[in-house]
């Protein structure tokens, strides 16, 4: 009986101290990365509006580096560089569940000046057409009151258009709606 009980013994022993060994050194030298401006958030940034120093609006409301969404369902983030540029850093559901992940530049005036992409998981050679600049440039110079209507959607990628014009829409809304809140005033 005793070898039959003391491997199974001996090696739940084992993973257990392996493990609480693993948790003891992931909490020594885990370092909260939330609200760090990466370096490819950084050079979407300066995709879309050239060099400057952005930041990520944080929660003023608590200790926790939490991202300012204002609620929003797919905002990611709110990055600006406190004067009159705003990035919103957008998740949108386009043929996959968020596959799209952009980041939507806006002027002061709440004109889309650029969009570029950290991510896309839509269907190679179809829903990533949507990246391509031909499609994107129907969104630069488009402000709140745009109907996206008028833009056709890319032929076998209908998902990914209508998600495309999803971000567009929520990410100059959020902006209308929060300009103040966002620059401070």
């Amino acid at each position: 009986m005793k070898n039959y009980i003391m491997p199974p013994l001996v090696l739940t022993i084992i993973c257990m101290v392996v493990s609480g060994l693993l948790a003891f050194a992931f909490n020594k030298t885990y370092v909260d990365t939330t609200g760090v401006m990466t370096d490819e958030l950084k050079a979407g940034c300066e995709e879309i509006f050239g060099e400057g120093d952005f930041e990520i609006l944080l929660e003023q409301s608590t200790d926790e580096k939490v991202p300012v969404t204002f609620d929003t369902e797919g905002i990611v983030s709110i990055i600006t560089d406190k004067k009159d540029k705003c990035i919103i850093e957008l998740k949108q559901d386009g043929y996959a569940k968020d596959g799209l992940h952009l980041l939507i530049g806006i002027d002061s005036d709440g004109t889309v000046k650029g969009i570029s992409f950290l991510e896309i998981g839509e269907t190679p050679g179809v829903g990533t057409k949507v990246q391509d600049d031909s499609f994107v440039e129907k969104f630069i110079g488009l402000g709140a009151d745009a109907d996206t209507d008028d833009i056709d959607n890319i032929t076998g990628a209908t998902f990914s258009s209508k998600g495309m014009k999803s971000a567009y829409k929520k990410a100059v809304t959020l902006y209308s709606e929060h300009k103040e809140e966002i620059f401070g005033g």
